[in-house]
Order: structure tokens, then sequence, then C-alpha cells
């Protein structure tokens, strides 16, 4: 009469099993399925006229308060882009998400070299019992850099990483499973959900072990951006 009582023990410790192993690897097979979508949908050519384009906007905003208006041209040029490249992108503006690619709610981030990120730029009260990390992190990186010589004076995370490495220009997916469980929010006076350059450094790495990581070509042509000719009839 004992035995029916230890199957079930061993089946639900095996289910257990089976449902911790697809909470930690469903995103990235989702993330898998996206990155596969952008590898097939934009060859090198494609790639190398986003990083022109982005390196026009990025050196026509330049000075104190031009890198929130940078990053909204380039957060418009990638959404226009992606809608004439992928045919599995959709605007998605929903919770943190920006997008969808082949369905899967993406929230994209843009950062140029050793910087930090916001999952959203508002002063919401520290008391706000919203969930972070809600959607998978698209992240491009527009420069190529080492972010430390050797590492920062204070480790604040938890993970054995070289902190010394060069982070290259490129495309970034990284899973919110992972976010949830190892990089920490903290805030200034602009936001309540910052993610500081190491966590921000933890992410990407993360995604280059991952395979989630496209190369962006460096800029080989220099164009101009002019607001003047963003108008049309």
């Amino acid at each position: 009469m004992e035995q029916p009582i230890i199957y079930d023990a061993l089946y639900a410790n095996n289910a257990l099993k089976i449902q911790k192993w697809w909470r930690k690897y469903t995103c990235i097979i989702k993330l898998r399925i996206v990155h596969k979508h952008l590898i097939d949908s934009l060859p090198i050519d494609d790639l190398q006229d986003l990083s022109n384009k982005m390196n026009a906007i990025a050196n026509a905003c330049q000075g104190d308060g031009a890198g929130l208006a940078g990053g909204t041209l380039t957060d418009m040029l990638i959404s226009c882009f992606f809608q004439t490249k992928l045919p599995g992108y959709s605007e998605y503006h929903n919770g943190e998400s920006d997008m969808k690619i082949c369905n899967i709610p993406l929230s994209q981030k843009k950062i140029n070299g050793k910087s930090t990120v916001a999952l959203d730029w508002s002063k919401n009260e520290k008391t706000s019992d919203r969930q972070q990390f809600t959607s998978d992190i698209m992240i491009v990186n527009l420069k190529t850099e080492q972010w430390w010589k050797k590492s920062p004076n204070k480790l604040l995370c938890n993970q054995k990483l070289s902190y010394n490495d060069t982070i290259p220009s490129g495309i970034y997916f990284v899973d919110k499973l992972f976010c949830k469980r190892y990089i920490t929010l903290s805030c200034n006076n602009k936001t309540n959900t910052l993610i500081t350059d190491q966590y921000l450094y933890t992410m990407l790495k993360r995604s280059i072990h991952q395979q989630l990581f496209i190369s962006l070509p460096a800029p080989n042509k220099k164009l101009r951006f002019t607001i003047l000719h963003a108008f049309l009839e």
C-alpha cells in the first residue's frame, strides 16, 4: 500500500525539476527565435546601414541634455528600420515592452559604450508594487569599448566575471528571468529603476555567453542627420 505514495513523491519531484528547468530556459528558447529572425532577415549591408544612421544621429545629438533627444531619435530609427526589414516585427507598447518580434515582447535600450540605463525614466514612489523585468530586453550598443582597465573599484555583482573585456558594438538580447534573479535596480534623481554600469555589463556578458548577440559593423560612411529631411507628405 505504500508504493503508490513513493511513486507519487517521485513524480512530484520530477515535475518540480522539469518546472524549474523550463522556467530557467524557456526565455532563452524564445530569444533564440528572435535572434535567428534577425540573423536571417538582416544581411551585413543592412546592419552597416543601420550602424551608419545611428552614428549620424549620435554625432548630431551632442552636448548637455542631448542624450534624451538622441535616444528618442535612435528608438524611432530602429522601429522604422525593423518595420521595413523584419517580417516578424510589430510595435507593442505595453508596460516595459516597446515591440514584438516573432510575437515575443521586447524592451529596447540604446547605449553608447559604458552606460547606465533604466527600465523607465520616471520617479515613481519607492513603495510601488509594480513588477520589474516583465519583458525580455534588447540592448543596442553603438560603441566598442573596454569599460574598465581592470575592474570597478567596488564590486556590486556577485557574478564571477572578468571586467576588463572589450564590449563590442552590437545588438544584445537578455532574458528577463536572468534579470529578475541577478540584476539589482537602484535609483537616482530621475528614476527608481536604474541599472548601473556593472549590472548592465553583466547583462551584456550574459547575452554573449548565451550566443544571443549580433555584431554591428563600425560606421564606414559619414552621414549627416538633418531634421528637415524627416518630413513627408
